[in-house]
């Protein structure tokens, strides 16, 4: 095998390790990356992302409030009230509510490696 096509194999099997193994970007400054990270932590329903899910309903941009609470309900069936439109004030309470749920979940269910090892 050529040392050309050896290296773009290794290339092709970091990246797709890359993308499975790190948590997307919701902290981008661009609200653009941020919505496609939401999108992605949606479709991949990964509960872990949930507080991060949170964080983004108090974004400064809509869409990305928009996207997060889409992305919440797809992965949990409520919204809590939340509206992404409403000013600030007003999505407080249900953001706090979000906030206690996920605390709540985390004490409920045993972590990841907890649940590895038997723990």
């Amino acid at each position: 095998m050529s040392d050309l096509k050896i290296l773009s194999t290794g290339i092709v099997v970091l990246l797709s390790g890359c993308a499975g193994g790190f948590p997307p970007d919701l902290h981008s400054p661009d609200p653009a990356a941020r919505i496609r990270a939401i999108r992605q932590v949606a479709e991949q329903e990964d509960k872990a992302a949930l507080p991060l899910l949170v964080d983004r309903l108090e974004d400064e941009d809509e869409a990305v409030r928009f996207y997060a609470i889409a992305a919440l309900f797809r992965m949990t069936g409520t919204d809590m009230g939340y509206k992404y439109y409403k000013p600030l004030r007003e999505r407080l309470p249900a953001v706090k509510r979000w906030r206690q749920y996920v605390r709540r979940r985390a004490k409920a269910e045993p972590s990841t490696r907890a649940a590895a090892f038997g723990s």
